[in-house]
């Protein structure tokens, strides 16, 4: 048995039945091949498109794989675009990619026998050359491993598969602070008040342990969908700041984001300690209450400057709402001096604790918790193409595996349809006489019509379609009268039931009987029923 397609010009010429196109043909092939899918739950797809339609194609055989959780839309949209590799890392299965940073690109990927999801940050082709970034990336899982804190993403692994380097990370369901404020706009005092304090509770742990994280930004400040914020990207973080022998010794180069970047960090970002991610993390702030950094110049070079010689700017000229408390501690966080910054980020978190919202809560804005979006990083669209042509990831092979077409076309052994799935109503898929039958049967049916002459094929299917119109007319007025017959049959049941119940019972009187004694004695009265 085979499916019918588009196509009608593609038949087998030994049986004389419709088969899929080739284009079809090669979307399964590359499904199949690449080993996302198994020809098991290939056929189930099949016989539930064949009970809407009986013309498939490639683009509704995706959508349908898509819809019923088999593939996703970026592995549908690569095997569309003839990619039949790169879907695979280790043990990883790559769903789709969720952002792009300096060393390569982060997919959400699941286990294959777990199944669960993990963040994948795999080191770019180009980075891989650079000797310099293997290092950094290493840094980053080793740093990344040194921490376990709710309020830090953490690291599970870090490998190599066909030569890419790789770090599984905690998978955060939500969005960076920097796309919440672009796409909902600035933030509530209290929402922002929660974020920093969970931010400074993230630092404070890295710290103690001699990490600082040299790139704190809202990009990498990750907001989950029950208002918990993480601290991502460890790629540039510092070991060792507290005495040991840090981890880019010997080097002098600019390191973090010029919009939140610390003064001595632009200077030697070698010599710097937690404070530099105090000040980041001030900029930060300001930025999640204004909408923009504290120093929006134009160039990079304009930035870094103002970090150097320009005063914090306060809060409470853009927001009036902020409390003199909070612009006050922000202005201290951006200090522009180490010594004249808040001490470290626990002594940070513990200000950030007295810190109390006065005037309207209902003007403050709720909580952190209760406004944190839902839903994955949205992916740029740009990124999304682009990774659509990667074929490096997973082993490198010259062709896609080759499965048995006889298999793999003839789905002559396709799974009964459940009882609940709509049958087939085309007049090609049933005879007459044949109506309420399960689709498998329809199908059969369907092949022997194919077979019939080209020249009596008109004929057929009108003699097909009037004499199927009689049976189903006669099951409907049959069925009319079984139901008729039934409920009447019921109501009696019933009628009969309620008189049994409802009726007196009889009265029995009793019987006196007296009996007189002959002697004269007394007399005997007998009472019976």
């Amino acid at each position: 048995m085979s499916i019918k397609v588009a196509d009608q010009t593609n038949q087998n010429k030994t049986t004389g039945q419709p088969m899929l196109d080739e284009q079809t043909r090669e979307f399964v092939r590359l499904a199949l091949g690449a080993g996302l899918l198994d020809l098991a739950d290939l056929k189930k797809v099949v016989v539930s498109l064949l009970s809407e339609s009986e013309i498939i194609d490639r683009d509704r055989l995706a959508k349908g794989l898509i819809g019923a959780g088999l593939l996703t839309d970026w592995q549908a949209k690569k095997l569309l675009a003839g990619r039949g590799r790169g879907f695979f890392l280790g043990s990883y299965k790559l769903l789709r990619p969720l952002g792009k940073g300096g060393m390569g690109v982060v997919y959400l990927g699941g286990r294959r026998v777990m199944k669960r999801q993990m963040a994948l940050k795999i080191l770019s082709t180009e980075s891989a050359q650079d000797a310099r970034r293997i290092e950094r990336f290493e840094a980053e899982a080793k740093a990344a491993a040194q921490l376990d804190h709710p309020n830090i993403v953490r690291a599970y692994d870090f490998a190599e598969d066909n030569g890419r380097s790789f770090i599984a990370m905690e998978y955060i369901e939500g969005v960076d602070l920097q796309f919440a404020v672009q796409r909902d706009g600035v933030m509530s005092i209290s929402a922002a008040l929660d974020a920093m304090k969970q931010a400074a509770s993230g630092l404070a742990h890295a710290h103690g342990r001699g990490i600082v994280h040299r790139d704190i930004k809202p990009a990498n400040l990750l907001l989950r969908g029950d208002g918990v914020l993480k601290i991502s990207d460890m790629g540039l973080a510092r070991i060792g700041w507290q005495g040991e022998a840090p981890n880019d010794a010997g080097r002098s180069r600019l390191l973090g984001t010029s919009e939140f970047l610390a003064p001595e960090q632009a200077m030697d970002s070698r010599s710097v300690d937690g404070r530099a991610d105090i000040y980041s993390l001030g900029c930060t702030l300001y930025f999640l209450l204004t909408g923009e950094p504290p120093y929006p110049a134009a160039t990079s070079s304009q930035r870094i400057a103002k970090h150097q010689t320009a005063a914090p700017p306060n809060i409470r000229e853009s927001r009036s709402d902020c409390p003199p408390a909070l612009a006050e501690l922000a202005i201290r966080m951006m200090a522009k001096r180490p010594e004249d910054r808040i001490p470290s980020a626990t002594e940070l978190l513990s200000q950030l604790n007295r810190i109390t919202i006065g005037g309207d809560q209902r003007q403050a804005g709720p909580p952190l918790r209760k406004i944190s979006p839902a839903g994955d990083t949205a992916s740029d669209g740009s990124l999304f193409e682009a990774t659509l042509s990667d074929s490096s990831l997973g082993v490198e092979v010259d062709h896609v595996a080759v499965v048995d077409e006889s298999s793999l076309f003839d789905f002559g052994s396709l799974p009964p349809v459940l009882a609940n799935v709509p049958q087939v109503k085309s007049a090609r898929l049933a005879k007459a006489g044949n109506a309420g039958k399960p689709v498998s049967s329809a199908l059969t049916q369907a092949v022997a019509a194919s077979q019939k002459a080209a020249a009596n094929q008109a004929n057929f299917t009108s003699r097909a379609n009037s004499s199927s119109q009689v049976p189903a007319a006669n099951q409907q007025l049959m069925l009319g009268i079984g139901l008729a017959v039934a409920f009447l049959a019921l109501f009696a049941v019933v009628g009969i039931g309620v008189f049994v119940a409802l009726r007196p019972e009889e009265t029995k009187r009793p019987t006196i009987k007296s009996t007189e004694n002959p002697n004269g004695g007394p007399v005997i009265i007998t009472i019976g029923e």
